[in-house]
């Protein structure tokens, strides 16, 4: 979704504890993306609507997203400030942002961070949960760091169900795939998945449904 050579990034910059969540936050940066145009930064969240987060956004030299302060754009606590993205998250949920031209909405960056990753890994394989709704009732997983084109053994089991299958790995070496893993007459579970290869088996479990999702 990326224009053409365009790259979006979030760095980290602290972390902040409170009484029931952890404060995160972000500077943004963008490469292949016009210094000398205005943006506004977007929010997609989890069930898919997108709020409007700021508007008036410019680029200084570096790329980094600031608030100038002339007119026309927003305005910090002095010229040029950096743009702090604070947000707080559960485990395996996404944030997921978009940075959008003013004038045609047709030029635009995005990309999308994991404050507390749901991953394990083995040798050089990586599997990781992340939420695609708030309970997990849909969970995207994803999987990296297998050879190209690998065949793939999938097994999933929420509770006494349980699915098997094969796959192919991506010619990069990656998985995607899509679980509903809930189970008839069950609130709330935990699902136990494993993608395994010739070279490595990365499991992990995840939890879904009723008050699975808990701020971190």
């Amino acid at each position: 979704m990326n224009g053409p050579g365009v790259t979006l990034s979030l760095k980290e910059v602290e972390r902040n504890k409170t009484s029931d969540r952890t404060l995160i936050t972000y500077s943004l940066h963008a490469d292949g993306l016009p210094k000398d145009e205005i943006y506004t930064l977007f929010q997609i969240q989890l069930n898919g609507s997108v709020l409007k987060n700021i508007a008036g956004i410019t680029l200084d030299p570096s790329g980094q997203a600031v608030c100038a302060g002339p007119e026309g754009t927003c305005k910090g606590e002095a010229p040029n400030d950096p743009i702090d993205m604070v947000v707080f998250a559960g485990k395996g949920e996404p944030k997921r942002f978009a940075l959008v031209s003013q004038d045609d909405d047709q030029t635009r960056g995005f990309e999308s961070v994991q404050p507390f990753p749901n991953a394990t890994t083995d040798k050089t394989c990586k599997l990781e949960s992340v939420l695609g709704t708030p309970g997990g009732e849909l969970t995207f997983i994803q999987a990296s760091g297998f050879a190209p084109n690998a065949e793939l053994t999938i097994k999933s089991q929420s509770y006494d169900e349980k699915h098997d299958y094969t796959a192919k790995a991506d010619a990069d070496g990656t998985y995607f795939s899509a679980l509903l893993p809930a189970v008839a007459g069950k609130k709330s579970g935990k699902t136990v998945i494993e993608v395994k290869s010739a070279s490595c088996s990365p499991k992990l479990h995840f939890q879904w449904g009723e008050n699975s999702y808990h701020l971190e």
